[in-house]
């Protein structure tokens, strides 16, 4: 299913509303699912949702322990700050933290974890949960390490908590519809976790280089609905510039597109809408991929990287995150015309001071058949889950807590960082904003994605392909296909197991 999010009608609420459309061809919400724009909760004026937690709770001072991954360049100031310092966002996080406190009248203890290792927190929480001791109330950690855990029964059904309310606003619901498994769902996220924006994949291009050269700006494709990966294939050569020694130089060559041979590429599943995953009419999963299709894909992906006679550069892999790293630095020196970044990169002071102008535009689509313009949420976006340790009254406490959490986000956090950081601050012109705003309504969840951990690696298997420079889509993942039918069952007898262990 799509995960897409829709601004809501006023835009002067500062705020967004989350919807999901989910047909395989994206046209359709099938039965059930909330019209965008709309919440089940109360509202406090027609598009400012309220959440439904009572008025007077209050509980007496106690402390609720939060665990998080806070690791520089990633996560660090995503669950709290220590003070306020001006920045819109820190100062947002501050703040959302000190009302939650307030309101219910408890104080908020943030373990922060600044490992590079994004398991170490999960691990932490898995370790106190066998040792049957309650260290952590809440956790938040990496989606990707997180969802294996959930198959041993480590974290509570999110669903069977008292103040949890999933069709309110600030929970994504896209992310919550593929993660819930027989009304059963052990993670979630939302507005609270500012990641669900900053790991977006998109397309930043050089205005001055494509001024220069006299093309367009990448708006005018994504508006007529001619973005795709041929097109942009087709102006990458435009741009190249070799300094004349024959090989590629990043302190002297212009290249017409930047990338890495990592991360980058898993962002075509989504942009291509390569469905790994999906739920069938009784809501189990099943593995739906396209061989056609993701062959196709390949073939383009591979013209876009390797068949430009060097005029796109591609980093290889040096350490953790450092493919963002060379990327975005080529890019905001001014060497490359087109690059494939994180939003949060965006927020780099490289980025901030670049002498040159950039526009942001979504991920091409695989061809001008496909109707919307997808996008990935890398797997190390943060999610929530609330240890199997904490019971009874204090397991109320604790999902009011982050129900309560979420919702001052909707009205905190999100708008410092979507309207203030990401739209004014980061965007450099109107077309941009708006690009913006149509790369997160094209947020597309997949399951195979999110439980990368636990199924044999769609993803690892596309980048080898990729950076192999051979097309052998169709055999490699017809192989890999019959593995994660295997690894699939198997991930549903855990999730059926936990859910009958928790029902009693």
């Amino acid at each position: 299913m799509k995960f897409k999010r829709a601004l809501s009608a006023v835009l002067a609420t500062l705020m967004l509303t989350g919807s999901l459309a989910a047909c395989a061809n994206g046209d359709d919400l099938p039965a059930g699912t909330q019209n965008p724009g709309q919440s089940t909760g109360s509202t406090d004026g027609e598009n400012e949702p309220t959440d439904n937690l009572p008025a007077d709770l209050s509980y007496g001072g106690e402390t609720i322990t939060v665990i998080s991954r806070d690791y520089e360049g990633w996560t660090r100031g995503e669950i709290s700050v220590s003070a306020l310092n001006s920045d819109p966002v820190n100062d947002s996080i501050f703040e959302r933290n000190k009302a939650v406190e307030q309101r219910l009248n408890i104080k908020i203890n943030s373990i922060l974890d600044d490992s590079a290792d994004a398991s170490v927190v999960v691990n932490k929480v898995a370790t106190a949960v066998r040792a049957g001791t309650q260290e952590y109330d809440l956790a938040a950690s990496a989606c990707y390490t997180t969802l294996p855990e959930t198959l041993n029964g480590t974290f509570v059904n999110l669903r069977n908590t008292r103040y949890l309310d999933f069709n309110q606003s600030w929970w994504t619901p896209g992310f919550n519809e593929v993660v819930e498994y027989d009304d059963a769902q052990y993670v979630a996220t939302g507005d609270a976790l500012i990641s669900t924006y900053r790991f977006a994949f998109v397309t930043v291009f050089n205005q001055n280089l494509f001024m220069d050269a006299g093309q367009p700006y990448l708006y005018k494709y994504v508006e007529d609905g001619t973005w795709t990966l041929d097109k942009q294939i087709s102006l990458v050569p435009v741009f190249h510039r070799d300094d004349g020694n024959g090989i590629q130089d990043d302190q002297g060559d212009v290249y017409g597109f930047a990338s890495g041979g990592m991360a980058s590429i898993d962002a075509y599943w989504s942009s291509c809408q390569l469905d790994i995953i999906r739920k069938d009419a009784d809501g189990l999963y099943e593995v739906v991929l396209d061989m056609d299709r993701l062959h196709g894909a390949a073939e383009k992906i591979l013209a876009l990287f390797h068949g430009t006679d060097g005029a796109s550069r591609i980093f290889t892999p040096h350490g953790m995150g450092a493919e963002h790293d060379d990327i975005r630095e080529l890019f905001a020196a001014g060497y490359s015309a087109m690059a494939t970044l994180r939003i949060i990169e965006l927020e780099r002071s490289s980025m901030r001071n670049m002498a040159q102008k950039f526009g942001v535009v979504p991920m091409p689509k695989y061809d001008e058949i496909q109707k919307d313009y997808h996008t990935l949420l890398q797997d190390q976006l943060t999610v929530f889950t609330i240890p199997t340790t904490v019971t009874g009254a204090r397991l109320d406490q604790v999902s009011a807590v982050l129900e309560a959490l979420a919702s001052a986000s909707y009205r905190i956090v999100k708008p410092a960082y979507y309207e203030t950081t990401l739209r004014t601050k980061i965007a450099q012109d109107p077309q941009s904003s708006e690009m913006m705003e149509r790369v997160i309504d094209g947020i597309y969840i997949d399951a195979g994605i999110l439980y990368v951990m636990s199924l044999p690696g769609f993803q690892g298997e596309l980048r080898s392909l990729v950076n192999g420079k051979n097309n052998d889509a169709i055999s490699r993942f017809t192989a890999v296909s019959k593995k994660t039918r295997t690894s699939l069952l198997a991930i549903i007898k855990k999730l059926d197991r936990v859910a009958q262990k928790q029902a009693g």
